[in-house]
């Protein structure tokens, strides 16, 4: 089986990971169930829930940690599947078992064994391709997976064997994992080739887990008590054990969602905006009366997407403190410790059975994380985005880059140590940027090329895998229109102005799929337009064009991913650019040329499917496609120059 684009892993070894870190985690979700059957059947006491419960997540974090420093990656299969035994062994004993001391040192053992598996599943994630998406991938799957158990759990198991039969079941989907361990590979490569390159602890490095450890205390302190706060609240057992299943379900609606816009939103702005949301849902929840089941409810639900949807921008977050993923492996180290010692510290307001002030522990470690996070943001943190992903010593194409964004972003890239070919037609100015770019150091391959004739295209990619052996990016960035009044064209000019916009990338993109077929690994840039999602006054044909590649760029995602080649569209607003200076067309919301080259890169080195700038305009371009299709049309009317009195209708006839 193919590997996952640039990633070293294939689906099935990627899948067992996940799958195993699921079974592994199994426990986390299924405690307020557990743990709330175990002292209704009085085999521990409800100050005991909060003990047992941090004893295993730390245990459990703890287990991470020693995997991540003691564990031989040369190992890493024997050592998964010696650790899975241990857990479904230690799950069998806890069923036979009773009492907060017994139940705390099984519990906390087997979090050891469990933590080991979450470091089995980290060390791939980490190590993968878009590695925050795939966490967040992993959380979705873990969710499903706690609320079929737990659903399972409710409907059949604790009605039929109690307490006894959920543990039992939990060592035999811990033994059944043992088998997911085949598909995994028999050893893995160290992060960094050498001693000499290990992380340098600082503030900034050490934030992400701090905030992680954090928000996860706030999330685990209301969690581990849920059962309890509900039964205050006058559910009965039944009751909100469905509650506690529909949190799991909204978990994985979270997490779902953060798989989306993980790369779409600002990082610590989300942490902040989600620390200030937990806040809010606990001390709702704590002000409630009793009775009010349906408030409780939707808390609750609110409770489980912030829950999962958050996860993933730890990761986010450790990865922009150390692009080597050293930090980002320990995340899961710090959510379950955090996880742990929110319980720990709820179990300190616990008198008897009233957990009734669980609420504002979480209300507290939220407000510590926002206060710390904003304190942090003003005076560490110097980018708000992920570390970027460097060219050096890669191979770029441009088409287009003989003046204005090509150009610019030729220059950058050669700057970092690109071998860069810049193509267009005029030859002059190709031979000035290249002599600039060798003067700096740099290696460039000028070629003058028509971009509209497919001859030339061919011969230019032909060209630079003679020169440089291969091209590891093409960003397309030809094209262009003036205002063009379509009520003074014919249809030989719509269809050439067309061509213009359409052919020119056409011609380069199929060239550069064959050569990246052949490498099975690249990465094709273009730059669209916003005008690509709705038709613009004055661009008819531009549009056209642009909503065309649009649609030609999704299908080539689809039919070239398994050759590993990931395609980058750019969806740029208004411009400044010597191009478009005397264009005739509007330009509300204009940027810079460098802006728009940043914005550009940013999209190029995350690898964004759909990346659209700024952001005014992109927002203002999604809400015309959602708003009513006349109220639309109004509002673009108004950018039509009146229509000249005195015209030739016999040109549009031709």
């Amino acid at each position: 089986m193919e590997p996952v684009s640039s990633s070293p892993f294939s689906l099935r070894q990627i899948g067992s990971a996940l799958l195993i870190g699921s079974v592994a985690l199994l426990m986390l979700g299924l405690q307020p169930i557990l743990l709330g059957e175990l002292v209704t059947a009085h085999a521990i006491t409800m100050e005991g829930v909060g003990i047992i419960a941090m004893g295993e997540i730390v245990t459990l974090g703890l287990g991470v940690v020693l995997g991540d420093a003691l564990l031989p990656l040369s190992r890493y299969r024997v050592i998964t599947v010696i650790a899975a035994l241990l857990v479904a062994g230690l799950d069998g004993i806890t069923s036979f078992a009773s009492g907060d001391g017994w139940i705390t040192v099984l519990r906390a053992v087997t979090g050891l064994a469990e933590g080991v598996l979450v470091w089995v599943t980290t060390s791939v994630i980490v190590r993968g391709y878009k590695p925050d998406r795939l966490v967040a991938f992993f959380m979705v799957l873990q969710t499903l997976t706690q609320t079929g158990i737990a659903a399972l759990l409710a409907a059949w198991i604790i009605p039929s064997a109690g307490w006894k039969g959920g543990f039992q079941l939990l060592g035999l989907f811990t033994f059944l994992s043992t088998i997911l361990a085949l598909g995994l590979p028999s050893s893995l490569k160290p992060l960094t080739p050498s001693a000499a390159k290990k992380l340098k602890w600082s503030a900034t490095t050490a934030l992400p887990l701090v905030i992680a450890f954090l928000q996860m205390a706030a999330l685990g302190a209301l969690w581990a008590y849920l059962e309890p706060v509900g039964l205050d609240q006058g559910f009965d057992a039944q009751g909100i054990q469905a509650v506690i299943s529909e949190v799991l379900l909204m978990q994985m609606v979270g997490g779902t969602a953060a798989i989306w816009l993980i790369r779409r939103l600002d990082i610590a702005a989300t942490l902040i905006a989600g620390g200030v949301v937990l806040a809010t849902i606990a001390g709702g929840i704590y002000a409630l009366p009793a009775g009010a089941h349906s408030e409780f409810t939707l808390l609750c639900a609110a409770f489980g997407f912030a829950w999962l949807f958050l996860m993933p921008f730890h990761v986010a977050l450790a990865f922009r403190a150390d692009a080597k993923g050293r930090v980002a492996v320990l995340v899961p180290a710090a959510q379950l410790l955090g996880s742990a010692f929110g319980p720990l510290i709820a179990s300190l307001v616990v008198t008897g059975d009233d957990a009734t002030p669980v609420p504002i522990v979480s209300v507290c470690f939220a407000v510590t994380m926002v206060a710390l996070l904003l304190f942090a943001r003003k005076r560490w943190m110097h980018s708000e985005r992920l570390p970027e992903k460097s060219f050096s010593g890669k191979v770029v194409l441009v088409a287009g880059a003989s003046s204005g964004m090509g150009r610019a972003f030729a220059l950058r890239l050669a700057s970092e140590g690109a071998s860069v070919v810049v193509t267009a037609r005029r030859k002059e100015r190709l031979d000035t940027l290249a002599a600039e770019i060798e003067l700096c150091g740099g290696r460039c391959l000028p070629l003058a090329a028509d971009a509209e004739n497919p001859d030339d295209a061919a011969r230019v990619v032909a060209a630079s895998v003679e020169k440089f052996g291969r091209i590891d990016l093409a960003l397309l960035n030809v094209g262009g229109a003036p205002a063009i009044d379509m009520r003074k064209m014919n249809a030989r000019e719509v269809t050439a102005y067309m061509r213009t916009n359409y052919d020119t990338v056409v011609n380069y993109l199929f060239p550069v799929l064959d050569q990246m077929r052949k490498q099975r690994d690249g990465i094709i840039a273009h730059t669209n337009s916003l005008a690509g999602f709705l038709g613009v006054p004055l661009q008819g044909p531009y549009s056209a064009a642009k909503g065309a590649l649009r649609l030609l760029f999704d299908t080539c995602r689809i039919e070239f991913a398994l050759y590993g080649i990931r395609f980058v569209s750019v969806y740029p607003g208004f411009v400044a650019t010597a191009a478009t200076a005397n264009d005739g067309m509007p330009a509300p919301l204009e940027i810079s040329e460098a802006e728009a080259v940043d914005h550009i890169l940013y999209a190029v080195r995350q690898e964004c499917s759909d990346y659209l700038f700024p952001w005014t305009l992109r927002w203002l371009v999604r809400l015309a496609g959602v708003l009513p299709k006349p109220l639309t049309n109004w509002i673009l009317h108004f950018e039509v120059p009146p229509y000249p009195e005195h015209h030739d209708d016999s040109r549009v006839v031709t």
